[in-house]
């Protein structure tokens, strides 16, 4: 009995679900049917079996077996079209396959939604690399996944996407799915479909700067993507800067997952870019501007790669082990200093193939300071001479300093580089680290620092007299009539010469004779040796040389654990520093003066006075204020704010006061009425005025100086996690400032204050409780900012949630929000309420409740029904979320279900 078609093609879709292998025989035995057979009917059939696994939202391999097959089936199609001669561009068979696809793509169940969108992605797929399809049917194809980029479904977003991949053009500017792609990865809500846009878009620099911002995607997994996608570039497309933040963010990153994909797929591309060359890889990452990034980088790709191709690239002469001076610049020596702390640590005898002995290098750095002192370079040549200078120094410190002549050597080299004129703080801070090992004993060693500071500052007098003993004088006259009788001599021969006319000869003893007479005039000259004169010589105080002597004794201080009699004896230095017109030598000397605060206890108490007093100054350099905060931030962690006196709470009150004693204190600090003043502001610093030093440290958080801000957030952070001081209003104004848009670039403060609430909810004991009491008055202050405020952009939703969060991962019982709850529904219901409502009542669904007393549960239902009552029915949204609320009322169990497909999206788009 013969089959009808239907069976057959029913079998045949059967046939196909289980695997892939027999997709070419079903795939001859359905093209015969449509050759063979009617195209209505053919299509009639074909259409109910090809509902089937359209109709199936579960990943299952069969659906996927499926649609593949009927993708290649069709695409197989189009290429019989593409031989014909026939002016159609396409078998009628595959415009009707495009047509129901394009007239289904908005079906009213997700399911479906989502499986046109993923098999419109296989179709284009099958036609192969050289496919072309008709212009109308292309602007169908993208106006109708547009519309799927807007569904309320995430999982169908990312399949539009994937079908439009296909139709995008990177080469014009304008292109729709371009500009579609990149909005999504900018602002799509959904982690996956971001992901999905940066994977599939074109590359072209409009889509090369939106995936750089997204290598700082709150997700991970958007951030690996967006390396990928960076890797795929040429490295010569992005800039220096941009080179070095991609790699510091990436190789520093929280994520081991996106750590790995730089080390693992960026670098690697990148320096496959450069021939696999380090050092011009160095050189692409500007050796001297991005030295953290550019080691970081060397030691990732060091830890992959062969030893001796590593050495093989080092341009050391094989014979000296040294660069030669002449080709010593900036990539070479960052190269060689990496490998040699590299060695150092995994190899240790391998060292001595790329460095010669210590005595010889030292040498080898004396001679490159003498061809520095040599040459006449402009600033850009001297600088970079100076970080050549560091490398090399950075370099000492991998000897083994048990080589007494070595050491010796090393130690005479380090003092000659501090007295000199080649130096900068980073050379300083090397180099007086370095000699902790070069010279272990603490008295030598500061006597040493404290003996080169004195030498700077008060430089001996030369003068240069006459000295010479007699036995010294008769050599020299015995010397001159010698050279008389050559020079009589001379004299003959060449009267001989030219009585003989023999001119040249005459010319040659002319030239001798003149010698000969200068010879005899310079020993006539009397002998000068330079004396060390007695005179008393001024101390020089100019910007550099209190710059250098300031970072030697700050780094010095690094390495003792108390205030010796020698460091005493230099403190003056800072103290006349502080009046020194230099902005510089005014930070150094408040480091230093913070340094010596915390060596020395009773030494802090007495000049504490000297970091709050730099507040009533008017500064131009806010360098100032950032140093004296981290010496006061520092002192109060150490000590504690009890020790100096000072009021440890926030009180409401405050705020204002503190700006008003600001001006106040501003004014009275005059020449005329200078005693006053000081006396008004040590009143106010130590708490027995209307103000304290916290107010004013608060105040802080909200100045445009970005890295002053910065430095008040942190301090104050670190102040409250270990219980210095306490202060629900401050809590209040971290929470606002993560939200704060001002702040969207600081990535350091965000950051800060990531790791502050998740130690926050941890450390205190009594956060959850300080986290409620602020939770309605942090959601006021967003709601009340004035027009003017950039809090005005803040949504509330965003600060509700992420304190709920926070209060959640803080409880340590069931039902973290049981109390906040009546809190938050009575604010709701409180008519004179200033903080929207309606976002109180979308917060509903997101608190965690478990109550078992059956009183609270009933007071919970009426509340929540007046909640209803004032709710305007055509609110579906509102009503919506106080359904799911009411479910939680009685099933707690199900209190972190997850929210149906469309809750979710509201809640996305709030």
């Amino acid at each position: 009995m013969k089959r009808s078609i239907q069976d057959i093609v029913k079998q045949i879709f059967y046939n196909v679900q289980f695997g892939k292998t027999c997709h070419q025989k079903n795939m001859k035995t359905l093209k015969e049917l449509y050759e063979h057979n009617d195209l209505t009917e053919f299509w009639s059939i074909f259409e109910l079996c090809f509902k089937v696994p359209l109709s199936i939202p579960q990943q299952h391999p069969r659906v996927q077996n499926v649609l593949m097959f009927i993708a290649k089936f069709a695409a197989s199609l189009y290429i019989v079209a593409e031989n014909d001669e026939s002016e159609e561009s396409m078998c009628p068979f595959l415009a009707k396959l495009f047509d129901f696809i394009l007239t289904n793509h908005h079906a009213r169940e997700t399911g479906v939604r989502f499986r046109i969108c993923h098999f419109l992605n296989m179709l284009l797929n099958a036609m192969g690399d050289q496919a072309f399809i008709d212009d109308n049917l292309c602007d169908r194809i993208t106006n109708s996944m547009m519309e799927r980029l807007l569904d309320r479904s995430p999982k169908v977003r990312v399949q539009a996407i994937f079908a439009l991949h296909r139709l995008q053009d990177p080469m014009d500017d304008q292109c729709p799915v371009i500009k579609m792609y990149m909005f999504h990865a900018l602002k799509d809500p959904n982690a996956e479909v971001r992901r999905a846009a940066i994977n599939n878009m074109g590359k072209n620099q409009k889509t090369l700067q939106v995936a750089i911002k997204k290598t700082r995607d709150v997700d991970e997994r958007v951030r690996k993507v967006a390396y990928i996608f960076i890797s795929k570039i040429t490295v010569r497309s992005l800039t220096i800067i941009q080179r070095d933040q991609l790699l510091n963010d990436g190789l520093k990153d929280r994520s081991e997952i996106v750590k790995t994909t730089v080390r693992n797929v960026l670098l690697p591309a990148w320096l496959k870019h450069f021939n696999g060359e380090y050092i011009s890889l160095i050189k692409a990452l500007d050796a001297e501007i991005g030295t953290d990034v550019s080691v970081l980088a060397l030691e990732t790709l060091f830890k992959d790669a062969q030893l001796s191709t590593l050495i093989e690239e080092l341009p050391i002469d094989k014979e000296t082990k040294l660069i030669p001076l002449k080709n010593l610049v900036s990539e070479n020596a960052l190269y060689w200093k990496c490998l040699a702390r590299y060695v150092q640590r995994e190899f240790t005898e391998e060292l001595e193939q790329i460095l010669p002995e210590l005595t010889t290098f030292c040498t080898y750095i004396s001679d490159f300071i003498a061809l520095m002192s040599s040459q006449q370079t402009n600033k850009w040549v001297k600088d970079m001479q100076k970080f050549v200078l560091l490398q090399l120094f950075e370099i000492t410190t991998f000897y083994d300093l048990s080589d007494e002549v070595g050491r010796k050597k090393l130690q005479e080299l380090i003092l000659n580089t501090l007295m000199g004129n080649h130096w900068t703080e980073e050379i300083i801070e090397c180099v007086v680290t370095h000699l902790v090992k070069v010279i272990p004993d603490v008295n030598t060693r500061l006597d040493t620092l404290a003996n080169v500071i004195s030498d700077i500052r008060l430089p001996l007098k030369e003068t240069a007299v006459t000295q010479i003993s007699e036995e010294q004088q008769q050599q020299i006259n015995l010397q001159k009539a010698k050279l008389r009788i050559q020079l009589l001599e001379l004299k003959d021969e060449e009267y001989q010469a030219i009585q003989d006319k023999e001119y040249l000869k005459a010319d040659n003893l002319k030239n001798q004779i003149d010698k000969l007479n200068e010879k005899i005039k310079t020993l006539s000259e009397p002998a000068v040796v330079p004396v060390i004169s007695n005179e008393e010589v001024r101390e020089k105080s100019d910007s550099d040389t209190m710059i250098k002597c300031l970072s030697i004794i700050c780094t010095m201080m690094h390495s003792v654990t108390s205030l010796t009699p020698t460091l005493r004896g230099l403190m003056q230095i800072f103290h006349d520093s502080l009046d020194h017109p230099n902005d510089k030598v005014h930070v150094l000397a408040i480091k230093g003066i913070s340094i010596c605060s915390i060596l020395d206890k009773s030494f802090a108490k007495e000049h504490i006075l000297i970091l709050f007093l730099q507040f009533s100054l008017e500064q131009e350099n806010n360098e100032i204020w950032i140093m004296t905060l981290k010496g006061i931030f520092d002192l109060f962690l150490l000590y504690g704010l009890d020790y100096f006196d000072i009021l440890e709470n926030v009180s409401e009150g405050d705020s204002n006061k503190t700006a008003n004693t600001e001006k106040s204190r501003t004014k009275l600090y005059t020449d005329n009425d200078s005693e006053v003043a000081f006396e008004k502001m040590t009143q106010n610093f130590t708490g027995d005025g209307n103000c304290n030093i916290i107010n004013i440290l608060t105040e802080l958080l909200e100045n445009e100086d970005e890295k002053l801000r910065t430095v008040a957030t942190e301090g104050l952070c670190k102040l409250l996690l270990n219980r210095r001081i306490a202060g629900t209003k401050l809590i209040s104004r971290l929470i606002i400032l993560c939200f704060n848009p001002v702040n969207d670039n600081d990535f350091y403060l965000r950051q800060c204050l990531s790791g502050f609430f998740s130690n926050f909810i941890v450390r205190i004991p009594d956060a959850v409780t300080l986290l409620e009491q602020i939770y309605l008055p942090t959601l006021a202050t967003i709601c009340n900012a004035p027009e003017t405020s950039p809090l005005r952009e803040v949504d509330p939703y965003d600060i509700s949630k992420f304190m709920l969060n926070l209060i959640h991962l803080g409880s340590r019982k069931p039902g973290p929000h049981n109390n906040l709850v009546f809190t938050i529904l009575a604010e709701v219901l409180n008519p004179e309420s200033n903080i929207d409502q309606q976002m109180l009542i979308v917060t509903l669904k997101n608190v965690r409740i478990n109550l078992e007393d059956n009183a609270a549960k009933e007071d919970l239902r009426k509340a929540i029904a007046d909640v209803k009552d004032q709710v305007d029915p055509s609110e579906k949204r509102l009503l919506q979320c106080i359904r799911i609320f009411e479910r939680k009322i009685d099933a707690p169990e199900d209190a972190d279900m997850p929210m149906d497909e469309d809750t979710e999206a509201e809640d996305n788009d709030n």
